[in-house]
Order: structure tokens, then C-alpha cells, then sequence
């Protein structure tokens, strides 16, 4: 089977599921006409007021810039700003759980999320030094060209930047408008290592819900997630 098919396969396996349309369902009109607002009111929220929301709320762990210290603690700065806001909405809705978060965000109205969410936007994230440059090349592989001769989608066809749109990838950026919500992925440049691979032991065992990302990290070995972490946590 060709590459182009099996883009196809992993397509219909993520639309056929319902992941855009189960999350559609839990939002308050439960239509996708909501949805698309409310991205777009993070991309253009107000960010002097995201700065306040973020310096009374999340700056302890995350940083007032959103560049966490703790690698176990996930950057904020430079992130898609609607994959924040919905991330968000999924702690205080209980869609994704985490008591910590769900405390933080329980008293924030949805205005505070989006504007929040466009603050950290706007903040330039500080990649982390490179510890392994061999591990690092055979992330880069991975990112970009999947795992298993093609079994599995290149990280780059949902998450990959504008810097990196000339890369050759296994991923087709012209089937990018059929993906929905793939658009609201989130940018992994500069993120810790550590939280990367935590992430995907999360999707791997079910803890973390996520049709499409279950699916593929599964198919990940420990050395797979590590060398991918390790590639992402040193872009810019």
C-alpha cells in the first residue's frame, strides 16, 4: 500500500470515529458553528487582560512568559492559541481531567480562557539544549517520516510549523482542510522533552483521551517517544 493511501486510511479511522464530532457535541450549542467562534475569539483575544488572567493564575508553574522551568510542566509560550483555549475548556468542563488544573480554571469565566490562551500566544518560547544529537536525528525521522514504513502518519502532517512546510513529510498538507480539527493541534517547538514523552505515555495507556494521538502512540516503543522529545524540545 502507498503512502497516499494509508494518509487516506488514517483520515477515515480519525472522521469515521467522531473525534470532531463527539467534541462538537460537548460544547454549549453543540455545533461546529460554536466551535469555529470560539478559536476565534482566542486567536483574537484580548492579551493585556490574558496577561493579568495569566500572572494571578498561571504564572506559579507555567511562568509569567510561559516558558516553564520545570520540565515536567508544559510551555505555554508561542502555543496555538485556540489549542489552549480548548484545553482550557476541557480542564474546567471535566473533558480532560487534571485536579490541579480543574481547581485553577473553575472560577474563570470562557472570556478569561481566550484571552489567556492569546497572551501565552504571543510569548516567544525558549527551546531547551539538544542532550543527545543521535537521539535527535532519529526523532527528526520519525517526525517527519512516521514509524513502521508508513503505518503510521508523520507527527509534522498535524503539527508542523510554517518554518517547516518545505520538509518533505509523509503527511499531504493539501488533505489538511479535510482534518477539521486538526487545524487546533498544538505546536511542539521548544516544548520539555519530558512533558512530550509523558503526553504520550498518557494517550498510549488511555489515560489521556485522544482518538487520532491513541491510536498513533501506541504504535511508539520508549525510544521512539524519547528521540521524537528530544528533536521537538530543541526548534525554535
Amino acid at each position: 500500500m502507498g503512502k497516499a493511501p494509508l494518509i487516506s486510511l488514517w483520515l477515515a479511522i480519525f472522521l469515521s470515529g467522531g473525534g470532531y464530532l463527539v467534541a462538537v457535541a460537548q460544547t454549549p450549542s453543540g455545533s461546529a458553528g460554536w466551535w469555529g467562534g470560539r478559536s476565534r475569539a482566542a486567536a483574537e483575544g484580548n492579551p493585556e487582560h490574558g496577561k493579568r488572567v495569566a500572572e494571578s493564575k498561571c504564572a506559579a508553574c507555567h511562568s509569567s512568559d510561559g516558558n516553564s522551568a520545570d520540565p515536567k510542566i508544559p510551555k505555554l509560550a508561542g502555543q496555538n492559541p485556540a489549542y489552549l483555549y480548548w484545553q482550557l475548556w476541557a480542564f474546567k468542563t471535566g473533558a480532560r481531567r487534571s485536579d490541579i488544573m480543574s481547581g485553577i480554571v473553575a472560577t474563570l469565566s470562557d472570556s478569561d480562557l481566550a484571552d489567556a490562551a492569546s497572551f501565552y500566544s504571543r510569548q516567544g518560547v525558549r527551546p531547551d539544549p539538544i542532550k543527545d544529537q543521535r537521539l535527535a536525528a532519529i526523532g527528526e525521522r520519525i517526525y517527519f517520516s512516521g514509524v513502521g514504513q508508513g503505518m503510521t502518519p508523520s507527527c509534522a502532517m498535524c503539527h508542523g510549523s510554517r518554518r517547516q512546510a518545505g520538509r518533505p513529510m509523509m503527511g499531504m498538507m493539501r488533505m489538511m482542510p479535510m482534518m477539521g480539527m486538526m487545524g487546533n493541534a498544538p505546536g511542539l517547538n521548544g516544548q520539555h522533552a519530558d512533558y512530550i514523552v509523558d503526553q504520550l505515555n498518557r494517550f498510549s495507556s488511555g489515560e489521556r483521551q485522544g482518538m487520532m494521538m491513541g491510536r498513533i502512540a501506541v504504535m511508539l516503543n520508549d525510544t521512539n517517544k524519547k528521540a521524537v522529545a528530544e528533536y521537538l524540545s530543541g526548534l525554535h
